[in-house]
């Protein structure tokens, strides 16, 4: 009866094993909800937004008018004259386009803060991504060691029937003593790796029980579905994009602001005299643009909105360039995956039940049984990996024009 039931058993241990449960599943579209709450970059950026709105609401705003008490009639030689206090008010009116381009500029300017909030969200959620999938990598790269061990018990109990029957020497059950051994070693490591990534995305998502014991979802292959042209036309419409072009319009405008700035504003004035109640005053003035002053400005606005073209134009190669790069590296992992998950995985699977099967009736020694096992867990292993790398591609690809 033993000899029917092992390959089965063992092959149900190896194979069918669900992972172990780690403790309250967090899902990855929890872990990034939670940290677009509590992200303290987040929080800070919305704040300059709110703060950018009022000062769009100021921008508009015309200036105040000025009070004005004025005096007539002091004698300069000391004779005693008719005196008379007026009392009046002045406005400020600028030259026309003066307060329009001011408003263009802060209006300009919560459009860049809002991109850069968009920005930073993104770049947040891609940075709880890849901590939850280097996470759930040796969650179940642990699962799969402790699949591992089982086998390996498994294996030790049978070797062990066999050697008492005559079949097998003792280095059958050494063999799989030695190798138990150091699953278990690796078994350490892996868990340790997992409680730092785990310490690392709640680190992200702003959980206080650092502590916390939690599970994260399998990772899964997910092929890349968009062509080269869209992934394209997207990065160079991303938030960082948008916010350098926003610069270069905001910069247009100063100069255009720069330019008007000369410009000579009006001043009028009405004014209550003391004395004659019925004859009311008024003024007109403005200013005049002798001295040059407003040179220096226009210069620096002129140098300004060159500098942000430069930036906007290299922004956009350079997302050109890590687009191009992170597709190239994404189809060329699909291609290994689709290796291993269509023939790799599976064919090595079917000869490791079929060495079980040998080893169980001695058609097979412990040695090629093992040669088996470590190959499989070497693939399994590697498949793991190039599925992590993958992934996180994937996320470095959903991010490629948002990185500074």
């Amino acid at each position: 009866m033993l000899k029917k039931t092992w390959p089965a058993i063992l092959v149900i241990l190896f194979f069918g094993a669900p992972l172990p449960a780690a403790g309250e599943l967090l899902t990855l579209d929890r872990a990034i909800s939670l940290a677009l709450e509590r992200n303290p970059d987040i929080l800070r950026a919305q704040k300059e937004l709110e703060a950018a709105k009022w000062r769009r609401l100021q921008a508009g705003a015309f200036p105040n008018p000025d009070l004005v008490l004025s005096q007539e009639g002091i004698s300069a030689g000391g004779a005693e004259g008719e005196k008379e206090i007026s009392l009046g008010l002045e406005q400020l009116i600028e030259f026309p386009g003066k307060r329009s381009l001011r408003q263009d500029a802060a209006r300009l300017e919560e459009e860049i803060l809002a991109a850069g909030l968009e920005r930073v969200k993104r770049l947040v959620a891609a940075d709880v991504q890849r901590a939850y999938l280097r996470t759930a990598f040796y969650q179940k790269a642990a699962a799969g060691l402790d699949e591992l061990l089982a086998f390996l018990e498994q294996y030790q109990e049978m070797a062990t029937v066999r050697f008492e029957a005559g079949q097998v020497s003792s280095l059958d059950v050494l063999r799989g003593r030695l190798e138990s051994l150091q699953v278990r070693n690796e078994l350490v490591e892996v868990r340790r790796q997992f409680r730092e990534n785990l310490l690392s995305l709640n680190f992200l998502i702003g959980e206080s029980e650092s502590e916390k014991d939690t599970a994260t979802d399998e990772i899964f292959f997910r092929p890349l579905t968009k062509d080269l042209a869209l992934l394209l036309s997207e990065a160079e419409s991303s938030a960082a994009v948008r916010a350098d072009a926003l610069r270069l319009e905001q910069a247009r405008a100063g100069a255009l602001l720069a330019r008007k700035n000369p410009l000579p504003d009006l001043k009028i004035g009405l004014y209550y005299p003391s004395l004659r109640s019925s004859a009311w005053g008024f003024s007109v003035g403005t200013t005049i643009p002798l001295w040059n002053r407003f040179k220096g400005e226009i210069l620096a606005a002129d140098s300004a909105g060159q500098q942000m073209s430069v930036a906007l134009d290299a922004r956009k190669k350079r997302v050109r360039s890590a687009v191009q790069r992170f597709y190239s590296d994404i189809k060329a992992g699909e291609a290994q995956l689709d290796l291993f998950e269509r023939s790799m995985l599976g064919d090595i699977r079917g000869m490791l039940e079929l060495g079980v099967t040998e080893y169980q009736y001695g058609k097979i020694d412990s040695l090629a049984l093992f040669d088996l096992y470590k190959l499989y867990k070497a693939i399994r292993r590697e498949h793991l990996t190039a599925l992590l790398n993958h992934e996180i591609a994937l996320v470095d690809l959903e991010t490629a024009g948002e990185s500074e």
